[in-house]
């Protein structure tokens, strides 16, 4: 059979159509697989330059992070000194406190004590004042039974006080 006619060889149409759809497949589709291709790519470099510009901005933070934990540690060091001379102060405020309340305490103490010392003296003075008296006229009205002679001795211990 010579001419134009259909070919019933299965192995040799295969690889005509093959070759035709191929051909016509990487005619058309070579530009749309690379508009693809270009499209992905442009992609990739704007997610490395996005990830590029946050990395570069996480390294700002992180180093402002830094100055400013450096900074709270020197605040924190500058607040513990001032509490600490603080505290000190106030402890010797109070220490001085109570040693002048101790030397206030004192002297009143001292004068209390002399004060009822004067007081005391002065309680022993009249009891041993009216004492005396007591016995001396009990002695009066021993010795002396007269009114007179008891007058006279009265009028002269009453003139010795």
């Amino acid at each position: 059979m010579e001419g134009f006619g259909i070919n019933t060889n299965i192995l040799e149409t295969n690889v005509i159509n093959l070759a035709v759809v191929i051909s016509v497949l990487f005619f058309l589709g070579k530009d749309v697989l690379s508009s693809l291709l270009e499209e992905r790519k442009k992609k990739i470099v704007q997610s490395l330059n996005d990830v590029e510009i946050r990395f570069q901005e996480a390294q700002a933070k992180c180093e402002d992070a830094k100055a400013n934990l450096n900074i709270s540690k020197q605040k924190a060091t500058e607040i513990e000194s001032q509490s600490r001379q603080a505290a000190d102060q106030s402890r010797l405020a109070a220490i001085q406190r109570a040693e002048s309340e101790i030397l206030r305490i004192e002297g009143s103490k001292t004068s209390t004590l002399s004060i009822e010392k004067k007081k005391l003296l002065s309680e022993m003075r009249v009891l041993l004042t009216n004492g005396a008296i007591e016995k001396a006229f009990q002695k009066l009205k021993k010795d002396r039974s007269t009114a007179n002679v008891q007058k006279t001795y009265i009028d002269t211990l009453l003139k010795e006080f």
